[in-house]
């Protein structure tokens, strides 16, 4: 899989928005490492993806904040998207809980790491004109 490594476009340009990515991909990298450990350990597995849904749903919350703050026009559009984000990680983490497999964690790692990065990409940049200087 290989860690991610922050890089200017993921920059929203927002001091608590791109802190908050940065935690994410913090998280995350601690979960790849975790995963391209010499023996599986799911107990370490389950503390990072417990940190990393914790820490997801608090960003998710100020972030949405800061959107109803500029006035956001796609905030409804963007909410949406965190909360088909949440349900599917915690759909993935339910079934990690029930089979604590590496297999079922390598599942979660990639999908919650391919969608952290396209969404900051894709979405969450469309937020720089509004957000630059808002300090939340």
């Amino acid at each position: 899989m290989g860690a991610i490594t922050w890089r200017r476009q993921l920059s929203v340009g927002q001091p608590s928005i791109d802190d908050d990515h940065k935690h994410l991909i913090e998280y995350l990298n601690e979960l790849d490492a975790a995963l391209a450990a010499e023996r599986f350990q799911p107990v370490r597995v389950a503390k990072i993806l417990v940190k990393l849904l914790e820490y997801t749903k608090e960003h998710f919350a100020r972030e949405e904040r800061i959107m109803q703050i500029v006035h956001y026009p796609k905030f409804e559009e963007h909410v949406a998207m965190h909360r088909a984000a949440v349900k599917m990680v915690s759909e993935l983490s339910n079934r990690f809980s029930i089979e604590p497999t590496h297999e079922n964690a390598e599942q979660l790692y990639k999908f919650t790491a391919d969608w952290l990065v396209r969404h900051i990409i894709l979405m969450d940049t469309q937020l720089t004109p509004y957000v630059r200087g808002v300090w939340a």
